[in-house]
């Protein structure tokens, strides 16, 4: 059983059009210029104040320099830290809402000594407070991870193309041969001639997202026309979402980039705290590596390993099996997902699709896993269920 993903589709139909961009080497120069003209800095919230600038709050530091204007984001951050609803706030006249602020930070920081927090300031005519986040936080920059994407296109990797969103406002141009991927969903996918626009590349002045895949090596796993490699990557330098690599086996990506039929979908994330590129180095650069450098006959005798592997007889046994397989019942989240209850239900939707395979086995049980988060009506069950399923495949083969 195989499960559509819709990260990238989101991405697709939502991002206006100055976040968009054709390559990777654009979007690395844009993020590396936001990050050369920016600086980190403490700010002692114990003296600093907020001021009406006449348009909006700005903060004032005690050392004199001119106030400095906040994002979107970097007013929702000093709004949590003062208690108070950000969304309340901004409908607020800015007097009342700076001594709102005020009163909400003094509370906050009254009795401590940690008055300081780590503020990321992108210069400019006026300074813009883009992040303000905890001493503990270790920022790891968009470019960073843009670097490593373009390190991969020499490798086989590369965006797949995609229609113009009508709502996104981008430009677009006519597909040329070399644009398109090799194999395509009939009606659906981008064929030579067709309009394009920038996707699959993406960033702001908070996030960025990456979408890439990999058809020289078409894996057989037993289907018409096999499966392909691909990965999504996702990264905030302000606090907003951790460094997230989501990899998976698919058989199509049509022109609005939805994933179709993925397969052993699989996800690492890395916390802005502590040593953040040595671990992405580790962690999940090391998990792209090694994912990168499988040979299609490796995935596919990896099928067959998962094919041949009996977990039990039952419900029971099969989650007994799962736990020897992890090692220990709490390795990476698994019993979070996963019950009795869950188990059973996937074992009866195998038996009841017999070409998903033995629903004893681990590849016909993690199929059975995956066609069960589909009646979920919360993405982030459906998530927790398909990742359970890709992490139990990665571990047992």
């Amino acid at each position: 059983m195989t499960t559509n993903l819709y990260q990238a589709n989101q991405q697709w139909s939502t991002r206006p059009a100055d976040q968009r961009f054709w390559t990777i080497g654009d979007a690395y120069r844009f993020c590396r210029g936001y990050a050369e003209t920016a600086n980190e800095q403490s700010i002692d919230f114990g003296a600093a104040r907020l001021v009406d600038t006449g348009s909006n709050l700005a903060l004032q530091l005690a050392d004199g320099t001119p106030p400095m204007t906040m994002t979107h984001w970097s007013f929702g951050q000093l709004a949590r830290m003062a208690g108070a609803p950000a969304e309340y706030l901004r409908k607020l006249p800015a007097e009342l809402a700076s001594r709102c602020l005020e009163e909400g930070l003094d509370r906050h920081f009254q009795g401590r000594d940690d008055f300081e927090k780590q503020g990321l300031i992108h210069a400019g005519d006026t300074p813009v407070v883009r992040a303000l986040t905890s001493d503990k936080y270790t920022r790891f920059w968009n470019w960073q991870v843009f670097e490593r994407l373009g390190d991969l296109q020499s490798k086989g990797w590369r965006v797949p193309p995609a229609r113009p969103f009508d709502g996104s406002g981008s430009e677009r141009r006519r597909a040329t041969e070399a644009d398109c991927l090799d194999v395509r969903m009939k009606g659906l996918g981008i064929k030579p001639g067709d309009l394009i626009a920038p996707a699959g590349i993406y960033a702001s002045d908070h996030d960025m997202f990456g979408f890439m895949v990999n058809e020289e090596y078409r894996i057989d796993d037993g289907s018409d026309g096999g499966l392909s490699r691909g990965f999504f990557v996702s990264n905030s330098e302000v606090g907003a979402s951790a460094l997230k690599l989501t990899l998976f086996h698919y058989r199509h990506v049509c022109g609005n980039h939805i994933v179709w039929d993925a397969k052993d979908v699989l996800e690492v994330s890395v916390r802005h705290i502590g040593d953040v590129e040595g671990k992405f180095s580790l962690e999940m650069a090391g998990s792209l590596d090694k994912y990168l450098a499988a040979s299609a006959k490796d995935d596919e005798r990896r099928i067959r390993t998962a094919k041949e592997l009996i977990l039990g007889t039952n419900a029971t046994d099969i989650l007994d099996g799962i736990f020897k397989l992890t090692g220990r019942r709490r390795r990476h989240g698994l019993p979070e997902a996963l019950n009795l209850e869950l188990v059973a239900a996937a074992v009866e939707s195998t038996e009841q699709h017999p070409e998903d395979g033995n629903p004893f086995s681990l590849w016909g049980f993690a199929n059975g896993l995956t066609r069960i988060s589909q009646t979920f009506g919360f993405a982030d069950k459906r998530t927790a269920i398909d990742n359970a399923a890709g992490q139990l495949l990665a571990l047992a083969v």
